[in-house]
């Protein structure tokens, strides 16, 4: 016998088939929530949420899981920090203040927040607004990452965020290539508060949240944590541990929107519907369509729009958007022609595993559509783990050797080595540890971002990082001193 979420399924389905390339008359939620819950078990999330749309229409909300350590359940209601998801909202912003004649796309930002500049003056009245949406300013990756622990508060938190990229050198021409990077959606945010006079906060729940009924969507933690909010998760040695997540006031136009999978829902199928929700319309469908539009980065895997990923899947156009924050990790996907959203949240992020969760989404698009899903991603934080504890391990190895040896250089100048290879034995230890501890405590800042980020986001991999590559700094002196002082050792006496 049919079930009666089978039922409302094929309802739904064979009354939105009208107008669709490819709609399949029956979707069996049963086998997609069953298929979500044992990847969340096996995937060690705590608590994750569902929603799928189909055109104008809530197909399916859903919560798995817990949202707390207190065992209560997620719902479709459960609150969640967006993480990067964000992006699309402030985009959704700033093209809502292009079409009220309010911003100019090719204007450059400083026409809007004319303090604005970066560490290049003649680069700092060139940056447009569209290059912040299509993440072709010039400001790099690493840039957009120098902040991440910023938990300020106070009113100026985006503007005073902004202000710090002063000192910033571009890594490319403007609009030469892209270059993901929070920085760009936080000028974007400033101006967003500066042209409509009010803070980002107030225009997002202003003009997004209240015509799009997201009556469980906020921009500060405190009412989310009085609505519920999921409590994070961070991952340690893949096993999630409860964090309390920092809010960062100035990194809200970058990530940290909260929003629930309910609300979410409705925000997609604004998206599908050309700006429109029920009878209300955040923006035109010219707009949405240049919003989902890929003009920068890499055709293969996708290219950037504003605040979205436009690119091909199951043969399709698709456009999607990840994000996550310290605790946190959301993916949102729309294949447009078929008119099918999906929205997932959950409370954690294993930050090496990322590319599996978004799996869970495709899985899910692959089974509304009646296609094979793609291949599921390796599990590849066990490889990062597996690599990184090696190292540790041949460290330790090498320190047993190093106690070992060197007592056997001072009872037995036999043993030694030849005067041509004793700057080897003492030099080659030296470099290998030198370059590893340079490596992490001064490659992976200067390329990624600041340590503490790397240590707050990847706690387990961070602190074994950077122990290991302290104590590889020490132990290049100490041994070297050790070893020198081993060879220089007077031959011992013989006893007659």
């Amino acid at each position: 016998m049919t079930s009666a979420p089978r039922l409302l399924a094929a309802t739904l389905c064979s009354t939105l088939a009208l107008g669709a390339s490819v709609v399949r008359a029956e979707v069996d939620l049963g086998a997609i929530d069953t298929f979500v819950n044992e990847e969340r078990v096996a995937q060690r999330i705590p608590g994750l949420a569902l929603g799928i749309v189909q055109r104008d229409r809530v197909v399916h909300v859903a919560g798995f899981g817990s949202a707390d350590d207190a065992g209560r359940s997620v719902d479709g209601d459960t609150p969640f920090f967006l993480g990067s998801t964000t992006k699309s909202f402030t985009a959704l912003a700033i093209m809502q203040l292009v079409e009220a004649g309010r911003v100019r796309l090719d204007a450059p930002a400083r026409e809007y927040i004319p303090w604005f500049r970066v560490a290049d003056e003649r680069a700092s009245a060139a940056i447009t607004v569209r290059e912040l949406l299509n993440q072709t300013s010039g400001l790099s990756s690493r840039t957009g990452r120098l902040t991440l622990t910023d938990f300020a508060s106070d009113d100026d938190a985006i503007e005073n965020r902004v202000r710090l990229l002063a000192r910033v050198a571009l890594t490319a021409p403007v609009g030469d290539r892209f270059q993901y990077s929070n920085a760009n959606y936080q000028v974007l945010g400033a101006i967003v508060q500066h042209v409509a006079g009010e803070p980002y906060e107030a225009y997002v729940a202003k003009h997004i949240f209240a015509p799009l009924a997201m009556t469980h969507s906020f921009t500060a933690k405190a009412p989310a944590v009085a609505a519920g909010l999921a409590l994070g998760h961070r991952a340690m040695f893949d096993r999630p541990i409860a964090f309390d997540e920092p809010y960062a006031r100035g990194g809200l136009p970058q990530g940290f929107v909260v929003s629930s999978a309910s609300d979410m829902t409705h925000y997609l199928i604004a998206q599908l519907n050309g700006g429109r929700y029920d009878d209300t319309s955040v923006l035109s469908s010219d707009g949405v369509a240049q919003m989902h539009r890929g003009v920068a980065g890499d055709a293969d895997e996708g290219r950037y729009a504003m605040g979205w990923i436009e690119g091909t899947r199951f043969d399709r156009m698709a456009v999607w958007h990840g994000g996550d924050t310290f605790s946190y990790q959301t993916f949102m996907v729309l294949l447009p022609a078929e008119g099918w959203g999906v929205v997932l949240l959950a409370n954690v992020n294993n930050v090496p595993a990322a590319l599996r969760f978004e799996s869970i989404a495709w899985g899910v698009l692959g089974r509304l559509l009646d296609v094979p899903a793609p291949r599921e991603h390796v599990h590849d934080s066990l490889v990062v783990h597996g690599v990184v504890m090696g190292i540790v391990l041949l460290q330790l190895l090498g320190l047993m050797r190093t106690a070992t040896l060197l007592p056997r250089w001072r009872r037995a100048p036999q043993v030694r080595p030849s005067p041509q290879m004793k700057a080897v034995r003492i030099g080659a230890p030296f470099l290998v540890n030198a370059a590893w501890s340079l490596l992490v405590l001064a490659g992976i800042p200067r390329a990624f971002g600041p340590l503490h980020a790397l240590v707050t986001a990847v706690p387990d991999l961070g602190w074994v990082l950077v122990a290991s590559a302290s104590f590889a700094g020490v132990w290049a002196i100490v041994r070297a001193m050790l070893a020198f002082s081993a060879l220089r050792s007077p031959v011992p006496a013989v006893a007659l």
